[in-house]
């Protein structure tokens, strides 16, 4: 598996710069997974859950499912960059669709910390004005109980975004990933959708997940520490874990390297995170995204941080300009500001190209290249 500096949110401040790394440099679990592992009881075939949202942010409400019309339920996240990838594409069906097909993107799982989800809808529909014509459809935004995410996304065993549900007449014929979608529109626009056989096979996906799910649990006592930020907790009980299963171990690394990192154990957590990124050099973002989540480390943590995002510039798929950024924090960190103004510079340039030649849409906007102006500035400054 291959973990990619190619997902980054677009402001860095002080109190969420780790969580801004950790989408940077990519999650460990190769799909995004929601935190909720209840049972699922809704499938193909079932009638829709209510339309519950905190606002409707573009486009035209549904109020109604028509007779003979299709209906489309996206749902996204501002920090996900598969959903963004997906978007010029949802927004080409929903133009070739028209007046057949009504497509409506639902935002769930913005972070939110602490605060009500609704906290989120400013930054969700600054978003959503940035992307423009990109996002040529309806969008909606979860509310405070989060509805959308439970009622629909949690009780259909979905527990990964970009997730797309096709309704017909109020029912959910389909669920799936919005790259496939188009051939299912087009079999049930002919009347040749087979929906009993793929219910078959949905359910069974489902059981696959909820088994996948459960295997997780034995994280939970881990994943507590680590919010309670009891690191030396979280080491012993990395050190009672089975870790013959591969995705149970690279939670457990990541985990084990955040702590070591916290308790200042930095060489020991430089070894570690050598030998991790030797077997699979993909881990590398996730090891430079823990160190520059972290405060209170030497330069030389930093200036690794910093060689790790650079390696990572030779990778298929990333953000080079959210790489460049990350690469300049780090520098920063290691008080080397005359490479953080030249990284910094480099994410400038390569944003202004990315916006001119319509590269990384949804993650470069104008604001990118307001802020890495910005944080130019502020470089300068220093020297």
């Amino acid at each position: 598996m291959t973990i990619y500096f190619n997902n980054m949110k677009h402001t860095i401040k002080k109190m969420n710069i780790l969580k801004r790394i950790i989408f940077a440099v990519g999650l460990i679990i190769p799909t995004t997974i929601a935190t909720a592992q209840s049972k699922a009881a809704l499938t193909i075939g079932d009638t829709a859950p209510e339309l519950k949202y905190a606002k409707w942010i573009k486009g035209t409400p549904v109020t109604k499912y028509e007779k003979d019309h299709l209906y489309v339920f996206e749902f996204w996240a501002t920090w996900c960059g598969p959903c963004k990838a997906a978007m010029p594409h949802l927004s080409e069906l929903a133009k070739k669709y028209e007046g057949k097909v009504t497509f409506t993107g639902v935002n769930i799982w913005e972070k939110t910390g602490d605060k009500p989800y609704e906290s989120s809808l400013p930054a969700v529909t600054n978003f959503v004005k940035s992307v423009g014509d990109k996002m040529a459809y309806n969008v909606i935004a979860d509310n405070n109980e989060q509805h959308m995410a439970n009622k629909w996304m949690i009780a259909a065993g979905q527990n990964g975004i970009p997730a797309t549900f096709l309704l017909k007449e109020g029912k959910i014929i389909w669920i799936g990933h919005p790259m496939k979608l188009d051939s299912i529109i087009e079999l049930s626009i002919a009347g040749k959708y087979d929906m009993e056989a793929f219910k078959q096979e949905f359910n069974g996906s489902k059981v696959r997940t909820e088994a996948m799910m459960a295997k997780f649990k034995i994280l939970d006592p881990m994943l507590k520490a680590v919010k309670a930020k009891e690191y030396t907790k979280v080491l012993a009980i990395i050190d009672t874990l089975d870790l013959s299963d591969q995705m149970i171990a690279m939670q457990a690394n990541s985990a084990k390297i955040t702590a070591l990192y916290a308790l200042k154990r930095e060489t020991e957590a430089m070894s570690f995170s050598q030998g991790w990124i030797k077997s699979n050099n993909g881990f590398s973002g996730t090891v430079a995204g823990i160190i520059i989540g972290t405060e209170g480390l030497s330069r030389k943590s930093y200036l690794y941080a910093a060689e790790l995002g650079n390696s990572a510039l030779a990778q298929e798929g990333i953000v080079k300009p959210l790489v460049y950024h990350f690469i300049a924090t780090a520098y920063d960190k290691a008080g080397d500001i005359k490479n953080a103004i030249i990284s910094e510079e480099k994410a400038l340039q390569t944003a202004k190209e990315a916006l001119k030649e319509g590269k990384f849409i949804g993650s470069i906007l104008d604001s990118t290249v307001t802020e890495f102006e910005a944080q130019l500035a502020l470089y300068k400054k220093k020297l």
